[in-house]
């Protein structure tokens, strides 16, 4: 086994342990009341489906059937389930909850709400929905699906200082580019704060994190800059650039400026060919060995 996967493995455990614990599904009985937290599922989905057949618990739950036919007979002993032969098939029984099985369920899931509210009530509202984002996240990629799709959003007071960061450290990261770099990102960023032309930014935002940013800064009345614009890696492929870009180019329009334009470097292909789609041409070149030597920065123009 990988030895990076193994401790992502191990790392797991510990959350599962500390979790359960924090929950208390290490008792054998849930909430303090006489049902295990199996049993609890299965009148959870009983309640759910109003009806379904044995057959249909044990592949909804991957339950084993001798277990699940244990707590049927229980369920039924104590009056919380009913049974009926099946019109479709004589050899099954449909299952339901009766008055009373519904009347448990509805306590053992209001007990549980009430239990994790309890958890939420002792942190912060921000942290609350932090830990909800996480845990859609978690279940978005264990199940094989996709995050929500990203929502863009207006620029909110604050932002300014991630977006320069954020910069900072991926450039570094993947392009070689130092301090100098982020330095020139966070003054352009206050010289928009401080600008009266007309310019906006727009956040890509999934689950309460950021996935990007783009921005348009006008220049005069005939002319506006495409700057800042940053994919977060985990979010690339996915066309959110296309979409962020769509949002840009829709406000020129709306400004009704004549031209666009934005610098960039050789190096980043992706945008390059995004920036071409978009009717981009590149109109100029040079070097800049201010953020690394041998850099060639672009110049790149589009008609509104």
């Amino acid at each position: 086994m990988d030895e990076a996967i193994r401790a992502r493995a191990m790392k797991i455990r510990e959350f599962n342990r500390f979790y359960t614990n924090i929950i208390g599904l290490v008792n054998q009985t849930i909430l303090e009341s006489p049902y295990s937290l199996a049993e609890a599922r299965v009148l959870r989905e009983l309640d759910s489906a109003g009806t379904c057949t044995a057959t249909d618990l044990t592949r909804l739950l991957n339950i084993d059937p001798g277990y699940l036919s244990r707590m049927l007979r229980r369920f039924k002993k104590e009056k919380l389930l009913a049974a009926a032969r099946s019109p479709a098939d004589g050899r099954a029984q449909v299952l339901s909850l009766t008055a009373k099985g519904k009347e448990i369920f509805a306590a053992l899931s209001e007990a549980s709400t009430n239990q994790l509210a309890g958890i939420l009530e002792r942190l912060p509202a921000r942290e609350q929905q932090k830990l909800v984002d996480c845990m859609e996240t978690i279940r978005a990629i264990l199940s094989g699906q996709r995050e929500a799709a990203p929502a863009i959003r207006p620029y909110r007071t604050g932002e300014a200082g991630y977006i320069a960061w954020r910069h900072g450290v991926l450039y570094e990261k993947e392009y070689g580019l130092d301090r100098v770099f982020e330095k020139y990102v966070l003054a352009s960023l206050v010289k928009f704060l401080d600008s009266e032309m007309p310019g906006n930014i727009w956040i890509a935002e999934c689950n309460g994190d950021i996935a990007g940013f783009i921005g348009i800064a006008g220049v005069d009345e005939a002319t506006a800059q495409l700057r800042w614009f940053l994919i977060e890696p985990e979010f690339r492929g996915l066309g959110l650039g296309r979409q962020l870009m769509a949002v840009a180019m829709d406000y020129c329009r709306e400004m009704k400026y004549k031209k666009v334009f934005l610098w960039t470097f050789q190096e980043l292909a992706a945008a390059r060919h995004l920036y071409k789609c978009f009717g981009f041409t590149l109109v100029e070149e040079k070097p800049n060995n201010t953020w690394k030597r041998g850099l060639i920065e672009e110049k790149w123009q589009a008609a509104v």
